[in-house]
């Protein structure tokens, strides 16, 4: 707008600066060309400057437009893996209580497993320990009756082995002949009761054989008789 006035105030006052440059007036004149032109000069720079910061604007708002749609896609994929990250913890946890629930069960089986075998280890070693009492008795025996039927084989010669009260007797003479404990004794008895309770069975089945079958080896058959209980 200044720079408009100053031109039309030129074009009016050259005619007279032409007459008259050496005049004051011409040096005015020529102030004011002067000043036109720095004028506009300094509106070119200034457009210029304007021009240049419309475009940095432009170019900080499209700057700014991405740098927002790029945070928020960013926002948007570490919600999402949060997310699944939540998801994961969440079943990772329910893996951990199931863990330690299957431990817990295992841990009372175990325990219960480990009652068992002890308990049976103790059987065993107390059954263990009743067979070699058992099997030291017999033994014992075996000598003693072997021992007092050598010195008179005559006297068990009639003794039918498969009698259960016929043999305790003959075994209770015997072991009371050789000063065989009483808690022995019992021991014994209680053995080859059970021992021929077990066999009558096949003892019955034999009663029609003939005598020389059945009562062959007498002398022997006490003997033979416990050396088979302590086998088995």
């Amino acid at each position: 707008m200044q720079a408009t006035l100053i031109f039309t105030l030129l074009l009016a006052f050259a005619p007279a600066a032409n007459a008259a440059e050496s005049s004051p007036l011409g040096k005015v004149l020529e102030l004011i060309e002067d000043l036109s032109a720095k004028i506009i000069k300094e509106g070119e720079a200034e457009a210029k400057a304007f021009k240049e910061y419309v475009e940095w604007c432009d170019d900080t708002s499209k700057n700014g437009a991405y740098a927002v749609k790029s945070a928020t896609a960013e926002k948007e994929k570490l919600e999402a893996k949060t997310a699944k990250l939540a998801g994961e913890m969440q079943a990772s946890d329910s893996k951990i209580e199931k863990l330690a629930a299957d431990i817990a069960t295992d841990t009372a089986e175990l325990k219960g497993a480990t009652q068992i075998r002890e308990k049976e280890a103790a059987d065993f070693a107390a059954s263990e320990k009743e067979i070699m009492d058992a099997v030291d008795t017999l033994e014992r025996a075996i000598g003693v009756i072997s021992k007092e039927m050598s010195k008179n084989p005559a006297s068990f010669a009639q003794v039918d082995t498969r009698n259960v009260q016929s043999l305790i007797q003959a075994v209770t003479v015997m072991l009371d002949a050789a000063a065989f404990s009483t808690q022995d004794q019992k021991k014994l008895v209680a053995l080859v009761q059970a021992q021929q309770g077990s066999a009558n069975d096949d003892a019955d089945s034999e009663l029609g054989a003939p005598a020389a079958a059945v009562y062959k080896s007498q002398s022997s058959g006490i003997v033979d008789v416990l050396e088979d209980l302590k086998e088995k």
